[in-house]
């Protein structure tokens, strides 16, 4: 799929989502992955305080970082995303792939859930280009738990996510920050439960037969995984865990 047919089946498949999108699961709003990420980027220093959030969708990770001094800009694919977010802070429609900046702008980068959907040399290449020398850039995203539960999380991912270009595990994120100039500064991981039926329900751009068997997946999976996710049906309702990994990388 060429550069541009993939961006625009990003755009259909987020714009669809405006309505529901901060509901859609329950790491959307978490609280405790919130306080993880403005943990990861602590209070702005004086004079060093400019962050851009990338792929900032609604503006969630941005807005929750403007009382610790950040001066945030944003920077989504989706006009419909970058419109919402742009109440909070301003916004510049765009691909992460080729950030319009000059070199060396911004003290801080955030990223969070978005880093398969990309290009992630070209990602990576582009924020490096964009931070001080020093900068950070912090990449929130959900990974497999280890190798009880990568095989099949995995395959849900490949399913779930229609415009996936690549599937990161936590090492596989650590070595692709190292290859592009950053030095590892920080790795916390949370676990958050999530309702499975839920979050499928919620993304309008699955079908029926696709979500059906993304939770077949689930629910039919090898017991390392459900051990590993405390895979659990509650009133016919199927229930995991994710979990989460904040990763700070510095530029070098």
């Amino acid at each position: 799929m060429s550069g541009d047919i993939h961006h625009d089946s990003i755009r259909q498949q987020f714009a669809q989502r405006i309505p529901t999108y901060e509901r859609a699961a329950t790491w959307m709003l978490s609280r405790d992955l919130i306080a993880a990420q403005r943990e990861a980027a602590g209070p702005a220093p004086a004079g060093r305080d400019l962050c851009l959030d990338l792929c900032c969708g609604t503006g969630v990770v941005g807005r929750n970082l403007l009382d610790l001094g950040w001066k945030m800009r944003g920077l989504d694919l989706t006009p419909e995303m970058g419109y919402v977010a742009s109440q909070y802070f301003p916004v510049r429609i765009g691909s992460v792939e080729s950030i319009d900046s000059e070199p060396g702008v911004y003290d801080l980068a955030t990223l969070r859930q978005s880093f398969m959907l990309v290009d992630g040399d070209k990602a990576l290449s582009e924020i490096h280009r964009i931070l001080k020398p020093g900068g950070r850039f912090i990449l929130i995203q959900s990974v497999s738990f280890g190798a009880a539960d990568d095989e099949v999380y995995s395959q849900v991912q490949w399913a779930r996510h229609i415009n996936q270009k690549t599937y990161y595990r936590q090492i596989d994120l650590e070595n692709a920050l190292r290859n592009h100039g950053f030095s590892i500064v920080g790795a916390k991981t949370l676990r958050i439960r999530e309702s499975v039926d839920h979050w499928l329900n919620s993304a309008p751009e699955l079908q029926p037969e696709l979500r059906q068997h993304i939770r077949k997946l689930i629910a039919d999976a090898p017991d390392a995984y459900k051990w590993a996710r405390d895979v659990r049906e509650t009133g016919g309702e199927l229930f995991e865990d994710w979990n989460w990994l904040i990763l700070t990388g510095q530029k070098d």
